[in-house]
């Protein structure tokens, strides 16, 4: 069974995005995070493996119009 405490934690981290770029819609911010290996789409992406995306994009600022340094 997968962790239920995934969900509040994942979401969690997904508002925070997109509270840096209020003016994307939620289907753009999910395609710009995007980036999954070809072919996989994005419905069978782990819940890891999403949330890693998600914790790279906030570390290097990608959302919030900041540039890695």
């Amino acid at each position: 069974m997968r962790d239920p405490e995934r969900m509040e934690r994942i979401l969690g981290k997904l508002a925070v995005a997109w509270d840096a770029v209020p003016d994307m819609r939620l289907g753009q911010l999910l395609v710009n995070l995007g980036a999954t290996p070809a072919p996989t789409p994005l419905f069978e992406v782990e819940d890891d493996d999403l949330e890693a995306l998600i914790d790279r994009h906030l570390a290097t600022g990608l959302w919030s119009g900041q540039h890695p340094s």
